[in-house]
């Protein structure tokens, strides 16, 4: 396994001497000069392709810039899409080429022997370099036996501040040299590519596809609530996903998955609340209200606690444990730690948003002990075909009779509902036409009408910790409860309505 850190070159300087890391040192370590070179031509080609060409020691390879077509997970090295010895060997080159950025430096070089195996460290510290402006650069790469990469990569964490990289080297270059601002590696639902066909390479893109999404939102916290909101809900598809493929694996294969995703978790849910009933909720009351200064209180109230909520989520994506979660999730997607699969299942564990255990049901068997586990290359189609149909069915058997489901039933409804979204967002690049798409936003229509309900139990939990109807906030507690009782039944026909056109359309994937 090849697995990269990013780190500050003053840090980097650190790292060969971290006395865990010297104590299973394995004989001397080398220094050696480097030198890279990208090259584009003058209307940046290559950069909007997502690519660029580097000369290393006379050998040139065509690399990608930021992830295309293939899987590439977080963590691991930039693929390689042509090489050769000279540019004239790689061929649909732009011309004419030059020079664009460039980085010089050292490479220290060790191998050390851990309880998981042999690495080998790679340092490279140096500067980049483009016509007017340079800055110093420096990259981790860890290379060798699994466990041992992973006890090596938290080793370094837990004592340098290195993290996950956002973006290449080149492309950190690049954006010196040219003012381009690298955008998200990925964001939004994931998107399965064509070599994304088997359970196991599907379920690895999927969940490097939500740890980019989750790593590029963590930048953008000063840019209002968005950020947190769609670093819950990457949080929450990788969970479903989890949940989703874990029939299809050995037992227990999955588990090492859920662990840091309800860490993270745990993090995102009540800001993300308190940004709802502070910019959502309390807006839409207040307007109807606008001279209510008890309102006004109350609100100012909500406000305060959101701040807390965000200063201290921001603390703690600064922290040391932050980066250790983000580095132990990227390497257990990486890894082949859960990838034997077991026979072949299509049953789904429970409704539990974290992949609960649930039934062996149903469920693929795992081979007799000592026998041969087949391989994780089964199709990914007719896996995805079962899950969807089951996910569909159970939603709409759910909610038969809508207009007498009480609130904790429509709630369940509505986790059904997200649940099957988010199913047929990761699988709908596999079937054809404009089924897929109707099927989603119809879903989404539906999930958002009784979303607002949930708004208004979440909001009812909030203000209990503002002291509810018996504290000093008393009148403006029981006018927004007393909205959102009005509003919820002025919503259930709409729901209704919503979930029987979702109910008539026919399944795309039968």
């Amino acid at each position: 396994m090849e697995f990269e850190l990013a780190v500050t070159a003053e840090a980097a300087g650190a790292v060969p001497r971290l006395k865990p890391l010297v104590a299973c040192r394995d004989g001397r370590p080398r220094s050696q000069a480097i030198r890279a070179i990208w090259y584009d031509s003058p209307d940046r080609t290559l950069l909007g392709q997502g690519q660029t060409l580097v000369e290393t020691r006379g050998a040139w390879r065509l690399k990608r810039l930021f992830p295309g077509a293939e899987i590439w997970l977080p963590g691991q090295p930039a693929p390689v899409v042509a090489e050769g010895q000279d540019m004239a060997s790689l061929s649909d080159l732009p011309s004419p080429l030059a020079p664009l950025v460039a980085f010089e430096g050292r490479r220290g070089l060790s191998v050390h022997v851990l309880a998981g195996g042999s690495v080998t460290l790679a340092v490279a510290r140096g500067t980049l370099r483009a016509v007017t402006a340079e800055r110093p650069a420096a990259r981790i790469r860890l290379s060798g036996d699994e466990a041992a990469v992973r006890e090596a990569a938290l080793m370094i964490a837990a004592a340098v501040p290195v993290s996950l990289p956002r973006e290449t080297l080149a492309a950190e270059g690049i954006a010196l040299a040219t003012g381009w601002q690298p955008g998200p590696r990925r964001a939004g639902a994931p998107e399965l590519p064509e070599t994304a066909r088997t359970v196991d390479t599907a379920l690895a893109h999927i969940m490097g596809h939500l740890l980019d999404a989750l790593l590029w939102h963590t930048t953008r916290l000063d840019q209002g609530p968005e950020a947190v909101h769609q670093m819950r809900v990457a949080v929450r598809r990788a969970r479903s996903a989890v949940s989703l493929f874990r029939p299809a694996f050995a037992e227990g294969a999955l588990d090492p998955l859920r662990a840091p995703l309800k860490a993270l978790n745990a993090r995102f849910g009540a800001t993300r609340d308190w940004d709802v009933f502070t910019g959502e909720t309390l807006p839409a009351i207040r307007a109807t209200l606008p001279d209510d200064e008890r309102l006004a209180r109350l609100a100012a109230a909500a406000d305060r606690r959101r701040r807390e909520h965000h200063k201290a989520l921001d603390t703690w994506l600064g922290s040391q444990d932050f980066r250790l979660l983000t580095i132990e999730l990227a390497w257990l997607i990486a890894s082949d730690t859960w990838r034997k699969r077991a026979a072949p299942g299509t049953a789904e564990p429970g409704d539990n948003q974290g992949g609960g255990h649930g039934s062996d049901q149903g469920r693929g068997q795992g081979a007799e002990p000592g026998s041969e586990q087949p391989e994780t290359d089964a199709e990914l189609t007719p896996f995805a075909e079962a899950v969807l149909q089951k996910r569909w069915k159970r939603l709409t058997s759910s909610g038969k009779e809508m207009d007498d489901l009480d609130i904790p039933e429509l709630h369940a409804v509505r986790l059904r509902a997200k649940q099957t979204r988010y199913a047929a967002e990761m699988f709908g690049a596999l079937f054809d036409g404009k089924g897929p798409h109707r099927f989603i936003r119809r879903l989404s229509i539906l999930q958002e009408r009784l979303g607002v309900l949930n708004d208004g139990a979440v909001a009812a939990s909030l203000l209990a910790e503002l002291g509810g109807p018996g504290g000093r906030f008393g009148y403006a507690v029981g006018v927004v409860t007393g909205f959102m009782a009005a509003r919820a039944e002025k919503l259930r026909p709409r729901i209704a309505a919503a979930f029987a056109k979702f109910r008539r359309q026919d399944p795309y994937w039968s």
